[in-house]
């Protein structure tokens, strides 16, 4: 790991909006954020783009951004404090331990925004659409609560259709080439690095919708 990286990670202890700990413990969200708002989580979330930009749609909501990278959080939560965001927080964390951070049934919506699809039959298991991924997220989704995945990997997309389909979710909505479509709701047309580049090499971005 680099000095820089390294120093950024040693600086994350410090920040008011990161949370992190090797004891995984449920957390007071209520007490965190000083009101009991709804809560959005944002898996694998990178620098947490689509978070903050859900967060200035929906200032009445709590956004939550998880990733176990240091660096990446690092940048997001920079940004979060400079731009004076009361309703993001982030996590250090590995998803396979966030039912250990949130009450059962106590969160409103998942965003799963381009997680690695891991082609491989035999990466399946890593794939955050997989059964032991939907257990978790079926004992903090609230009922009816909502699943978002956003992807350009058609395969990881229909994947995730049958998985759900076999875990008890709902499936109510699939949009493929999401940017074909005339009109595109706005908490659909966030841009996270990832689909920056993914649009420039021409590839397709598809969205699909679940409710608990």
């Amino acid at each position: 790991m680099s000095r820089k990286k390294t120093q950024k990670i040693a600086e994350l202890k410090t920040f008011a909006n990161v949370l992190q700990s090797a004891d995984p413990a449920v957390i007071d969200w209520q007490i965190i954020f000083g009101n009991d708002k709804s809560l959005t989580l944002e898996l694998g979330c990178g620098s947490g783009v689509y978070t903050r930009e859900l967060a200035k749609l929906f200032p009445e909501k709590n956004f939550i951004s998880i990733d176990t990278k240091g660096a990446r959080l690092w940048q997001g939560a920079t940004i979060a404090l400079a731009e004076n965001f009361a309703n993001v927080r982030f996590l250090r964390s590995r998803i396979e331990n966030i039912e250990s951070y949130f009450p059962k049934r106590s969160i409103a919506q998942i965003w799963l925004t381009f997680p690695d699809p891991f082609p491989k039959k035999r990466q399946a298991k890593h794939r955050l659409t997989a059964p032991p991924f939907l257990e978790i997220y079926k004992k903090i989704l609230a009922p009816d609560g909502v699943l978002h995945l956003k992807t350009d990997d058609l395969n990881l997309l229909n994947y995730s259709v049958e998985t759900l389909a076999d875990a008890g979710f709902r499936v109510v909505e699939i949009i493929n080439n999401l940017y074909a479509m005339p009109k595109i709701n706005p908490i659909l047309a966030i841009q996270t690095v990832y689909e920056k580049k993914h649009l420039a090499q021409n590839k397709q971005i598809h969205y699909l919708k679940a409710l608990r």
